[in-house]
């Protein structure tokens, strides 16, 4: 497959990252609104709502932000490359996170994993499943790329910090 070309790339991951921050940012206010429900570990909501809002508005501002603001922050030298890490990352993260979500429907019962606040940090979706039971259908269509699209998000804020802690050449 040959290579994307740069300008080809910066789109795509703008596209991405600004889905994924929106998507990231729409969780964490489910979580603030889900806080006073009769759910699980209701200290660590905060905690959840500030991280998610924090990565999903890194997304939506590195998304929006002129390139040469971007290289600037970054201290990239090569402008069409910019984006090429943080999407990698992206990638890496959302499929890893996207195969846990399907296989956590695929658990046995006997593990009751709507209690268990490993779920939420491996697949912070998950809260959707305390208010619905989504068929497997839904969890290949909505919870696993939202899911992914929140590790994305992630992966992003960690290819940006990758990027950012490089020495120039």
């Amino acid at each position: 497959m040959p290579a994307m070309p740069g300008s080809a790339l910066n789109i795509t991951a703008r596209i991405l990252f600004i889905l994924s921050g929106v998507v990231s940012l729409v969780l964490a206010a489910l979580y603030t609104m889900l806080r006073g429900a009769d759910l699980p570990y209701q200290s660590e909501w905060v905690i959840f709502a500030v991280v998610l809002s924090l990565v999903g508005a890194v997304n939506v501002l590195v998304a929006i932000f002129p390139a040469s603001w971007t290289v600037r922050i970054c201290g990239v030298k090569d402008r069409p490359s910019l984006f090429s890490l943080p999407l990698r990352m992206f990638g890496v993260f959302a499929a890893i996170t996207y195969f846990i979500t399907v296989g956590l429907f695929f658990t046995p019962h006997e593990w009751n994993l709507s209690g268990s606040l490993w779920t939420f940090l491996l697949c912070p979706v998950y809260i959707v499943r305390e208010t619905f039971d989504p068929s497997l259908v839904g969890i290949f269509l909505m919870l696993g790329p939202m899911n992914a699209a929140v590790y994305g998000s992630i992966g992003t804020v960690v290819g940006l910090a990758l990027l950012t802690s490089r020495k120039p050449l």
